[in-house]
């Protein structure tokens, strides 16, 4: 297969009227004037890679949470259409056994025919039960843990599945949880938490390399006894090992703080995450939804308002509804970040987060071909997952 005469988004530049060549799944090949007798005319369109979401829950009314195989199709439906070719699967705060019984039933899909010819899941994303009670957002207090005194050891025990947990700073057990964390190679992100820079760094030395939707549900600076202590919030700023996740739906960030992000930290150390409840996709018609397993009783429930997840309560936001590929968007018309680094912040960077960029995230020679066509509007058209055409 050759995508012909595209304009290549490259990780650092547009490559006009320039073709790909594929085989068997794997880019082998950039360059113009390339031969083949399958082709793909993609004459004024661009070509980008498949984007990738390490943060999102749900989608056309399903969540990864639900206890229904079904389920997890119908959410991969919804990113596959949308031009997220690889994700992390999401839980949300919930007793233990509902977090085991779906890391099980995203294992047995990504080991089942069921997982080809759409968005490829890449592991599990362990939002909760470990976070701040203060700031837990739309998460369920009566489920909170505490390193110290509640046991993790199943996180350690699938970490052929999991690849990334969120851990507040300020909690006790939090550096040793770290630790043991990313000695058995899983990823450490930092978030949902009331903590400053005397709890932040020795978590950060630990090993934590990601903070969590930056600026929500996050510490900041404060005054106690005397003394002002910075929060999460402008170490991730400053502190060149993090790389932040940014929930650019307009709603959760206005464009002025998606700037000061930017200009802070660049494209390579910018996450977008689409952080996306089973509403995505929906029709917004005032309907109220499940956060986590539906049918769940206990579980929070939430609504949509002018295009935004909220508590029923009207009190604060509880997700978005937006895919990645739509935050490219915003990011490129409300704050002028060019089309490269809008787009390597939805495919390269967060494949770097969770140590998959040698194989995804970019068009370059030798990596697998996830790749988007998009319009002049940068809107996803066509989607190609492992070198074949899905859309």
């Amino acid at each position: 297969m050759i995508i012909k005469n595209g304009n290549i988004i490259t990780k650092d530049e547009v490559l006009n009227n320039t073709d790909i060549r594929i085989e068997n799944g794997i880019i082998v090949e950039i360059g113009k004037n390339l031969d083949g007798d399958e082709t793909f005319d993609a004459t004024e369109m661009f070509v980008s890679p498949g984007f990738v979401d390490i943060h999102t829950h749900g989608g056309f009314g399903s969540d990864f949470m639900d206890d229904d195989e079904n389920a997890i199709n119908t959410v991969l439906d919804f990113h596959t259409k949308n031009g997220t070719t690889s994700l992390l699967a999401s839980t949300v705060t919930a007793p233990v056994s509902q977090i085991k019984s779906m890391i099980e039933r995203v294992r047995n899909h990504m080991k089942s025919d069921n997982a080809k010819g759409k968005t490829k899941i890449l592991g599990v994303h362990i939002e909760g039960p470990y976070i701040s009670f203060k700031n837990k957002g739309a998460q369920k207090e009566e489920f909170l843990k505490v390193p110290s005194k509640d046991d993790y050891s199943f996180i350690i025990k699938n970490s052929d599945v999991i690849k990334n947990v969120t851990i507040s700073t300020e909690l006790d057990g939090a550096e040793k949880m770290t630790k043991d964390l990313v000695n058995a190679g899983i990823k450490v992100s930092l978030g949902h938490d009331d903590g400053k820079s005397e709890t932040a760094y020795p978590v950060i030395d630990a090993g934590a390399t990601n903070l969590t939707h930056w600026y929500c549900a996050m510490s900041t600076a404060r005054v106690e006894n005397g003394k002002r202590s910075v929060g999460l919030m402008e170490i991730g700023l400053v502190d060149s090992r993090l790389t932040l996740e940014l929930l650019a739906d307009t709603h959760h960030l206005p464009p002025e703080l998606v700037s000061l992000a930017y200009k802070c930290k660049g494209a390579d150390k910018l996450c977008l995450v689409s952080d996306c409840l089973r509403a995505g996709g929906m029709p917004k018609d005032g309907r109220v939804y499940t956060l986590g397993t539906l049918g769940d009783e206990d579980a929070t429930k939430f609504i949509v308002s002018n295009g935004v997840a909220r508590l029923t309560d009207g009190t604060r936001f509880a997700g978005s509804i937006q895919p990645v590929s739509q935050m490219v968007k915003n990011v490129m018309d409300a704050c002028n970040i060019p089309l490269t680094d809008a787009v390597k912040m939805a495919s390269l960077t967060p494949a770097t987060v969770i140590g998959m960029d040698d194989k995804i995230g970019s068009l370059e020679v030798g990596k697998i071909a996830d790749i988007n066509i998009l319009n002049s509007h940068i809107i996803p058209v066509k989607t190609m997952i492992d070198g074949k055409f899905i859309n």
